[in-house]
């Protein structure tokens, strides 16, 4: 029996920056699917209730469903697909992640899976968007998760599952979430090129990410980079990048732990950004190095702000005009205003976004 491989597509909110952002995990998550077709994953299913999702999917040879749980719950709904379907082999994924991946390295993924007996691969143990395993009767054991995030955790320490984490590159961990992560994806070597026609904030963003890009190749010059940063980010930047790094690691974990809504989050740069304000925040950065990827959920739960997504996206688009006054308004006028290249962003900026940049900047960066 071979493995089915199953992507989840729900939408975000109403603004125009999030609708543009689910076209754009729309159309990663048919590729996809039409790269796992031709690995040998069967049957192909897409959950969704969004019309233009279903006819992407299908076009890709999904079979669509629309989900069952209200509200969504992810691991009902893998658990239910599995029971009617007859599923023992399976491989999930967000809409959104996975656009670099190969049909040679899903057709690894599957054959793996094909061979093993009590297997989950993951691309992050801690936080998947990726995640294959069998036998799918392990979901019948844990407790089911809501998200996708900690299911390969559970198959492991509940359901008894032998574990292993995909190899760390571009193509395993970039997920598309916000805006920056849109745009760097078009610069890496291996987007495809359904994807590279897609208007992903050009006109905000692009300078700032070649100026990045141009960054990393180049000696003596420095980079901060600020936020959940893990440890393989941390090893992977000192042999992969020519300039030098400043790193701030602060608050892994603190959405899975609850410190981000709890008022428990605290970060160094939350502190100095008390004490200083917007505009001398970033004059004092800017003393620090020579150009910035900042993971700004951690400093917005620092100071008790609570931005709703289309809020957040507006920031990380450097839109201060588009925001109501404020302490986020001030924000990002002072970040827009920065006298350096400034990407703002989420977790994945920090992790797949920074892999994906430095892959893509040595495989012919942009000339000074």
């Amino acid at each position: 029996m071979t493995t089915a491989f199953i992507v989840f597509f729900g939408r975000g909110g109403p603004s125009e920056i999030e609708r543009r952002l689910d076209s754009i995990k729309i159309a990663i998550g048919a590729v996809v699917l039409a790269r796992a077709r031709e690995a040998g994953f069967a049957p192909l299913v897409a959950v969704t209730a969004d019309a233009e999702a279903k006819g992407a999917f299908a076009l890709s040879g999904a079979d669509v469903v629309a989900p069952r749980t209200d509200p969504f719950h992810f691991g009902e709904e893998l658990l239910g697909l599995s029971r009617a379907r007859g599923l023992e082999r399976i491989a999930t994924i967000g809409a959104g992640a996975g656009a670099l991946m190969s049909t040679a390295e899903l057709t690894r993924l599957r054959e793996e899976i094909d061979a093993g007996e009590a297997l989950v691969l993951s691309n992050n143990y801690y936080s998947a968007d990726l995640v294959a395993f069998t036998p799918a009767s392990a979901l019948t054991v844990i407790d089911l998760p809501a998200t996708d995030n900690p299911l390969p955790r559970r198959l492991h320490q509940q359901g008894g599952l032998s574990s292993r984490q995909l190899d760390r590159s571009a193509a395993t961990l970039l997920d598309v979430d916000t805006p920056a992560d849109a745009a760097v994806l078009k610069r890496h070597p291996a987007c495809p090129p359904e994807l590279r026609a897609l208007d992903t904030w050009e006109s905000e963003l692009g300078d700032r990410i070649d100026a990045l890009m141009r960054l990393v190749t180049t000696p003596e010059r420095e980079l901060i980079v600020a936020g959940r940063v893990g440890a393989p980010v941390w090893s992977y930047l000192e042999s992969q990048t020519a300039c030098r790094v400043r790193m701030l690691a602060e608050e892994r974990g603190m959405q899975a732990a609850g410190r981000d809504t709890s008022g428990e989050a605290r970060t160094a740069l939350g502190f100095l950004y008390r004490e200083i304000g917007p505009q001398g925040f970033f004059a004092r950065l800017g003393e620090l190095g020579d150009g910035m990827l900042f993971d700004t959920r951690v400093l917005f739960a620092h100071l008790g702000w609570q931005p709703n997504a289309q809020e957040r996206f507006a920031s990380d688009l450097f839109r201060a005009d588009s925001l109501a006054d404020g302490e986020l308004r001030a924000f990002t006028a002072a970040a827009q205003a920065a006298p350096f290249p400034l990407l703002l962003g989420g977790h994945t900026l920090v992790s797949g976004v920074l892999w994906t940049l430095v892959e893509a900047a040595w495989s012919g960066h942009p000339e000074p």
